[in-house]
């Protein structure tokens, strides 16, 4: 049987990747400088085999009156392709929550990577909307809409506070650029030509991580050996994460986390 204990994280999730910080004031059309060098975990080739999984939902919140179309100014490309929802609460209407981010704490470096995960500007919104990867990884940003779009790169700090560390334009369909996120932490994304565009980027220590799709459930997809862990959940919407203890036994645990709406911040 699988042992779990929930609690609230009295740390923000961001102030345990403290050790490096890659700071730099960039405005629009505006070269960053020049990041501090990482020196990341050697890696090694972890099993493609799922360890732990289960389910995360929103209480206390009705996902009906969470929806909200947004409004697009009369856009004309963006109106075309019918409503764009927001994207800040994803719930379905049994309380399954979406872009949650799970990872496991004390997490090793894989080598053996798939590609580079694509976040992809379609229709005037980011998709995916919460991408998680292990540092030093590179990310795709490609453009599919014929319309001028820029990707604004913030390392977030905590509610209104962040630090712009890239900007670059993607002015035409099939633009693409590639990064490298070599330090640990979240990071959000923005276009500044359409200001309701965003989306989340985070870059754990490890390999051991998963974003809830819109069912809610997870699964970390690599191995782990048997034993104790400490594995977290975190969703842009609220300040503290949510960590369980999970025992792996025969390679395998489940955990469930459930975050409460009434600690959210204010819409």
């Amino acid at each position: 049987m699988t042992r779990v204990k929930q609690t609230v994280s009295r740390k923000a999730p961001w102030a345990a990747f403290g050790a490096v910080m890659l700071i730099a004031n960039v405005s629009c059309g505006k070269a960053p400088e020049a990041a501090a060098e990482v020196k990341l975990a050697p890696a090694v080739e972890i099993a493609e085999v799922p360890s732990i999984t289960g389910k995360v939902i929103l209480k206390g919140a009705d996902a009906a009156k969470l929806r909200k179309v947004i409004d697009v100014g009369g856009n004309p490309f963006c109106t075309g392709h019918g409503d764009i929802v927001d994207s800040t609460w994803k719930v379905a209407a049994d309380g399954s929550l979406a872009d949650a981010v799970i990872t496991v704490r004390g997490s090793q470096r894989a080598s053996n990577l798939p590609a580079a995960p694509l976040i992809d500007q379609t229709k005037c919104e980011f998709v995916p909307h919460t991408v998680s990867i292990q540092a030093g990884q590179e990310v795709r940003f490609h453009n599919s809409d014929l319309t001028f779009h820029n990707i604004r790169i913030a390392r977030y700090e905590g509610l209104g506070k962040g630090s712009n560390i890239d900007n670059f334009g993607q002015p035409s369909r099939g633009d693409e650029n590639v990064k490298t996120f070599s330090s640990p932490g979240i990071y959000r994304l923005e276009c500044d030509v359409h200001r309701w565009m965003n989306a989340w980027i985070f870059v754990h220590e490890g390999a051991h991580s998963a974003v809830s799709g819109t069912d809610g459930r997870f699964s970390i997809p690599r191995k782990l050996a048997d034993g104790d862990y400490v594995i977290e959940a975190w969703h842009p919407q609220f300040s503290q994460s949510i960590t369980h203890t999970v025992t792996v036994r025969d390679g395998k645990a489940t955990a469930d986390f459930e975050f409460d709406f009434a600690n959210a911040h204010p819409l």
